[in-house]
């Protein structure tokens, strides 16, 4: 990537350069002043509780070519000695130059969204194609300025494929804006951010956008219509626009059946074009996984991959640290699944777990509570509180204060403090077959717990 500067003033006439030196020119993106590559654009993010507009001198000084600025915060570039381009808002700007920047990339850019199931969607696309592809892609990003530094970082792969996450009104709409996506993936729509968007309709409504922008630019849409929202958008998509729909729903064009997760993993099978029947084995747990899966397997087709291929490289797909991971130490199975939880993933873990252990093991449920809600907190975390008390664990505890009014469990402070419990416990079920459910918010830090019990020699 080369973006010269009079490029830029060519195209956007609208934006005010000061230091203006026709030679610039950048050569990727940045967002942190301390992690420049000589170069770079700056993007200063303004967040909630920072402004990196107060690092635009120090960004430019440690080597970014050109740097974005807000024309009401000019004053922060004052003294700069590189170009730095004026904007209304950096969101607008980002996207403006982002959308242009990346317009010499041919390659499929593939754009996954939903309210569960994103990090592992994009990984499980990754895991197959890149078998047979060249792909970009990467877990760290799944925000604008952050996909901007990864595509920033393009060089000729025969793929992009980009998470294009959500917490606020109006995200994702720059999102398709700014990246331009060729495939678009809608998995699901729940209750997360609802806090900060404002309940289910509202995230509905912009996890939309995607919807709409790949019918409008008549991309391929890649659709679960399981989902009652996700169905109505299929009922009134454009009947000449590209729509691959998927899911239970005998109307769905690849067709989901037999759904059985055992303790080799998760099964299901397929039916697509009428008459073709696949079976697929995972070596993963949760009914979830499968509609990732199929999400990935859709997605590979498309990019070229056969429906066989898709499914033999998917096998030995592994899941990441901290959702639902199996780990395995003689009488003793730890599901660790604490990375983060939503009412889909919380339900998903303990139906799982419930199904795969409470029949022959000592089962101790430690449950965070699930964070940004938004107004249906209360009765969701009820619901899920209620499903618990059904499952029957020989122990249950909790952590966080939302669940403070629905009797779930042993109250516990930290994930310090479960590994000092777990600690305990086990001495007292040597001996004994004993699972362990590590579910909760990302805040609760649970996903930690497994590298507490190495270092207290537990495990």
């Amino acid at each position: 990537m080369k973006v010269y500067l009079k490029d830029i003033k060519e195209r956007f006439p609208e934006f005010e350069i000061r230091n203006y030196d026709e030679d610039a020119y950048f050569t990727g993106f940045c967002y942190d002043s301390r992690d420049v590559n000589e170069g770079d654009l700056y993007i200063p993010i303004v967040g909630e509780r920072f402004d990196g507009h107060e690092f635009v001198i120090s960004a430019l000084e440690n080597g970014c070519a050109i740097s974005l600025c807000e024309n009401s915060k000019v004053s922060f570039s004052e003294g700069a000695n590189r170009p730095v381009i004026l904007v209304d808002s950096i969101e607008e700007g980002l996207m403006k130059v982002l959308n242009y920047s990346i317009g010499y990339i041919k390659k499929p850019v593939v754009g996954i969204t939903g309210s569960t199931g994103k990090s592992t969607t994009r990984r499980m696309i990754v895991h197959i194609v890149k078998n047979h592809l060249n792909v970009l892609s990467s877990s760290k990003y799944n925000t604008v300025w952050g996909n901007a530094k990864l595509l920033g970082q393009y060089a000729n792969e025969d793929a992009v494929i980009l998470e294009c996450g959500m917490d606020r009104v109006g995200e994702i709409s720059w999102h398709v804006n700014s990246v331009d996506p060729d495939i678009g993936v809608l998995l699901n729509v729940c209750d997360v951010h609802g806090e900060k968007v404002g309940g289910i309709e509202n995230i509905f409504k912009e996890k939309k956008d995607l919807a709409d922008y790949m019918e409008r630019t008549g991309k391929p849409l890649v659709l679960n219509i399981d989902d009652a929202r996700l169905k109505h958008i299929a009922g009134n998509y454009n009947k000449n626009a590209q729509l691959i729909t998927y899911g239970k729903n005998p109307d769905a064009m690849f067709i989901l059946s037999d759904i059985l997760v055992d303790h080799q993993g998760t099964h299901f099978k397929f039916r697509y074009y009428d008459d073709n029947v696949v079976s697929v084995d995972l070596g993963i747990y949760g009914e979830g996984f499968v509609y990732d899966a199929m999400a990935a397997i859709i997605v590979a087709n498309e990019l070229g991959v056969s429906i066989d291929d898709c499914v033999k490289n998917l096998r030995d797909y592994e899941n990441q640290d901290g959702r639902f991971q199996v780990l395995e130490y003689e009488n003793l199975v730890i599901i660790n699944d604490g990375y983060n939880a939503n009412p889909v993933s919380m339900r998903m873990a303990l139906e799982t777990f419930s199904n795969l252990y409470l029949k022959n093991s000592y089962t101790i449920a430690i449950l965070g509570d699930m964070r940004e809600l938004g107004d249906v907190s209360d009765e969701r975390h009820k619901e899920i509180a209620d499903y618990v008390k059904r499952c029957d664990f020989n122990e249950v505890y909790s952590l966080g204060q939302l669940w403070k009014e629905f009797d779930i469990g042993e109250k516990i402070g930290s994930a310090d403090e479960v590994a000092a419990l777990l600690n305990a416990k086990l001495q007292g079920l040597k001996g004994r077959k004993v699972a362990i459910l590590l579910k909760g918010s990302h805040i609760h830090g649970l996903y930690q717990v497994p590298d507490f019990l190495k270092k207290l020699g537990v495990i």
